[in-house]
């Protein structure tokens, strides 16, 4: 070999030496990343229950609790009395007061192919003004106890549910 080769292949290692650095990474070098199967914990949720209104299967519809409007002397009680399913040997409203005093109108048979929606009358005893008695209606014996609601902000109801049973 002669000299001029020589010198080109030592300049070209010196320059490879030399060069060498400048392209690699400084530091340590990157892990790379382990892909394993770990455990799933399950998260612990509470679950949301929507009850479910219950179904109404009669009400009272309260046309004067009160003193007779026309003279003012007699105690009443009167509106009308509505199955809204099945049919009834014996519907009843009874008005229970603290003392376990009842009042009780049989409207007798009704739903099926009977009236559904019949008046009532109820005349409890004077000194019973000013306090609230239950109202409870009765299917075939049967007792249920209702819940207040207002009727289109003018009229009163007492509705019955199917989860207003008090006894058998």
């Amino acid at each position: 070999m002669d000299l001029k080769t020589t010198c080109i292949i030592l300049l070209i290692i010196v320059a490879m030496t030399a060069f060498s650095g400048c392209t690699g990474t400084t530091g340590p070098a990157p892990q790379t990343p382990v892909l394993t199967t770990g455990t799933i914990t399950p998260v612990m949720t509470s679950i949301l229950v929507t009850a479910v209104p219950a179904n109404e299967i009669a009400q009272i519809m309260v046309n004067n609790f009160g003193l007779d409007p026309s003279n003012g002397d007699i105690y009443e009680f009167l509106g009308t009395v509505q199955v809204n399913e099945g049919a009834y040997q014996s519907v009843q409203v009874i008005l229970r007061y603290p003392d376990s005093q009842e009042y009780v109108y049989d409207a007798g048979g009704m739903g099926g192919s009977n009236q559904t929606l019949k008046p009532f009358f109820l005349y409890p005893s004077d000194h019973y003004m000013g306090t609230n008695p239950e109202k409870i209606i009765a299917l075939d014996g049967k007792r249920y106890s209702t819940v207040y609601r207002p009727e289109n902000g003018v009229s009163a109801a007492w509705i019955a549910t199917t989860d207003t049973l008090i006894s058998p």
